[in-house]
């Protein structure tokens, strides 16, 4: 019996022993999970420098701003938007008349003109004749395809010399006309006017102040400080508009009252017959044996400091020409119609009784003659550069 014993308990430590050992031998044929810690970590490494790198560069390209970053941002668009870009129908204003348009570094014309454009980024660059060079970018779409650009009005030295060397011509009364007996026949009554005060130009205008606000020179004898010359009295008015365009003041011709006023030497007037003395030698270029315009202030000026007021060139007046009336006047400004305007002063080759003070000479206003140039007055003087 206990020999059976044993062999049972002999027996069952085998049977536990075998079971034993099966088990340990499944545990090590069981499969193997992913290493969680490891792989994990790969995977968040690697989700962590992804993340770092988006962000490094997003933040770099929304605070750098030098020029070289944003011509590759700017590059980087322009070459995606061409790969799905279009061609449309685009228009281009602009404040200045008619000025040139070029795009993407190409003339296409000028403003106020509708152009063939790819849809995307585009850099359009604006010159036009007394306007500062415009630079700038823009970008069509289907959608829009109207744009509107506006220029900054460039102040000339020649237009800054210009409102500099104006003369002051304080208002008052005086007679104009002439009572002599050889006076011409236009020059009669002489009568009482009665004028505001103004500013006149010390120089008539010269072709180099006529060249930087026109783009051209109209004149026969050359040269940038000679009187501008071969211009009618419209092509003054286009100037003049011009002109105040740029400077920001109301300039325009004088009228035949404040032309003679102010040759005549204003409020300091000594009586002379031509603008500043009684010898024609001292204050004019006039007479047969001059064959040219000359520079201006040459000469002597007269007593407000106004200069070639008689000779050089003669200069377009404002008025229509036609009879005067007699009685006091103020502030006359001519005939209110007629088929003539008014030049004064004498030219060149004109002789002595031409050039005097009262001497009018009545001119198409269509008309362009080497002889005939002009003067500026106005009322006030106003600029960014000078206050008056």
């Amino acid at each position: 019996m206990r020999k059976f014993y044993c062999i049972l308990v002999t027996s069952v430590m085998l049977v536990i022993s075998a079971l034993s050992a099966f088990g340990q031998v499944g545990q090590v044929n069981k499969p193997k999970q992913p290493t969680k810690p490891t792989t994990t970590k790969v995977k968040k490494t690697a989700g962590k420098n992804s993340s770092k790198t988006t962000k490094s560069t997003h933040h770099a390209s929304s605070t750098r701003t030098d020029s070289k970053l944003r011509h590759t941002v700017n590059s980087g668009t322009a070459s995606t938007s061409s790969n799905s870009s279009s061609v449309v129908s685009v228009t281009i204003n602009c404040n200045a008349e008619a000025a040139d348009v070029y795009i993407d570094n190409s003339y296409l014309g000028v403003s106020g003109t509708s152009y063939n454009l790819k849809t995307g980024p585009h850099i359009i660059q604006l010159v036009a004749g007394g306007y500062e060079e415009f630079v700038g970018n823009f970008n069509v779409t289907a959608s829009n395809r109207s744009f509107n650009f506006t220029m900054t009005k460039k102040m000339l030295q020649s237009v800054l010399d210009l409102v500099d060397e104006m003369v002051f011509v304080h208002g008052g009364d005086f007679t104009m006309g002439s009572k002599g007996l050889d006076a011409e026949y236009d020059e009669k009554p002489a009568h009482e006017v009665i004028l505001p005060s103004y500013y006149i130009s010390k120089y008539e205008v010269t072709q180099q102040l006529w060249v930087d606000v026109m783009g051209g020179n109209p004149s026969i004898h050359i040269g940038d400080m000679i009187p501008v010359h071969s211009v009618s009295w419209d092509d003054c008015q286009l100037f003049i508009s011009r002109l105040n365009d740029i400077s920001g003041i109301k300039f325009r011709l004088p009228t035949e009252a404040e032309w003679e006023y102010a040759a005549r030497g204003g409020n300091m007037a000594k009586g002379f017959m031509y603008a500043g003395s009684d010898s024609i030698d001292d204050v004019a270029w006039c007479g047969i044996d001059i064959s040219a315009p000359h520079e201006v202030g040459d000469k002597q000026p007269n007593e407000l400091g106004l200069y070639d007021m008689s000779g050089n060139v003669m200069e377009w007046c404002s008025d229509w020409h036609g009879p005067y009336t007699a009685g006091r006047q103020k502030n006359s400004s001519g005939a209110l119609k007629g088929e003539y305007r008014v030049a004064r002063g004498g030219y060149w080759e004109s002789e002595p009784s031409h050039c005097t003070v009262t001497y009018r000479f009545p001119v198409p206003p269509e008309d362009v003659s080497e002889y005939i140039g002009l003067r500026l007055v106005a009322k006030t003087l106003k600029t960014k550069h000078n206050s008056k």
